[in-house]
């Protein structure tokens, strides 16, 4: 395989560099880099942290970490995980790069499991599986969002997707690549877009379930911060349809949030567009989060609870995109109405 001739301060080749963007949670960051430098790999690599516009102890804590190889504090102004992680990425010494986001908790065989992939495997891309912290599941939200998980297979499968929050992949195919698109201005889809733009480069992409790490989502412990996570989220979406048309793998989300209109719609669908946008509302997410919490404590079925959560999510999902649509020129987005809406 192609040889990086960077070194570190040892003086060897370094082989990968762990990228991690980060935002306002040192809290988390200080996890995430304590987890990662129990790491129990032979071969020279380095951690880059990536101040996005960090406003509390970011810098102190990284400054202050005591770490096994060189971690490296970067920083970029320019707003949203893409600018970051590629400041990051294309500034690393490493031949690979491993992304993670600032608040994952690595296994000590995390980077050699990597490696060993990366090693193996010419011109492929590895992702790995992430699980919501086992104190975050106990609850019937958390209950909740473990349904939502993808099923943890064996072995290595090709796969469609990437996520930055265990990702790994030659530096030579991101720097050629230029890196991820910086429009997503918010940390979502620029991995699912940067996947789309390496599968049409020859690249394979495999899942490799057996590389876990534990998420310490800010959003994984209450209904009312999940939906205020997807709204953000959702956001970027139309971005998306608009870079990408029919290609794009999440057409059906565009059709179900995009603009009601009843010729193109249907009576159920248009219906169903008008009760997420009241639901979607300052308003409507507040009372059926209310409800949903009251259902929490004092009804406790989780079939029911679950449906309430479905709703308030539904609500947040179709509010992000219509500021979405906004954001990314509303006229261009309605002019692919036609494409999406049959």
């Amino acid at each position: 395989m192609e040889e990086n001739n960077k070194t570190g301060l040892s003086g060897l080749v370094v082989k990968i560099s762990v990228v991690i963007p980060t935002h306002n949670r040192c809290d988390a960051l200080e996890q995430t880099l304590a987890a990662l430098a129990r790491q129990q790999f032979s071969e020279s690599w380095e951690a880059i942290v990536v101040n996005n516009n960090c406003t509390d102890q970011t810098d102190e804590v990284v400054l202050q970490m005591k770490f096994p190889v060189p971690l490296r504090l970067l920083h970029e102004k320019k707003p949203g995980a893409s600018a970051a992680r590629n400041l990051g990425g294309f500034n690393a010494n490493g031949q690979y790069l491993v992304f993670i986001d600032n608040d994952i908790i690595t296994q000590p065989d995390f980077l050699s499991r990597h490696y060993v992939n990366l090693e193996k495997f010419e011109n492929a891309w590895f992702v790995g599986h992430a699980e919501n912290l086992p104190e975050l599941k106990k609850s019937i939200f958390g209950q909740f969002r473990n349904s939502l998980e993808s099923v943890k297979l064996e072995g290595l499968h090709k796969t469609d997707g990437i996520t930055g929050q265990n990702t790994s992949m030659p530096k030579a195919n991101f720097v050629s690549l230029e890196g991820f698109d910086e429009n997503f201005h918010v940390a979502s889809g620029e991995d699912r877009e940067l996947a789309l733009r390496a599968l049409e480069a020859g690249i394979t992409i495999y899942a490799d379930h057996s590389i876990t790490v534990l998420h310490n989502d800010w959003a994984g412990a209450s209904i009312g911060d999940y939906c205020k996570r997807q709204r953000v989220y959702t956001q970027t979406e139309p971005y998306f349809w608009l870079k990408y048309g029919d290609k794009n793998p999440r057409m059906k989300l565009a059709r179900e949030n995009s603009s009601p209109q009843l010729a193109k719609d249907g009576i159920r669908l248009f219906t169903w567009k008008l009760v997420k946008s009241v639901l979607g509302s300052k308003p409507g997410q507040q009372v059926i989060i209310a409800i949903c919490e009251f259902f929490e404590k004092f009804i406790r079925v989780k079939p029911i609870v679950f449906r309430l959560y479905k709703l308030a999510i539904a609500g947040s999902i179709y509010k992000g995109f219509q500021e979405g649509m906004r954001t990314f020129n509303k006229t261009k987005t309605e002019q692919k109405s036609a494409v999406i809406q049959h």
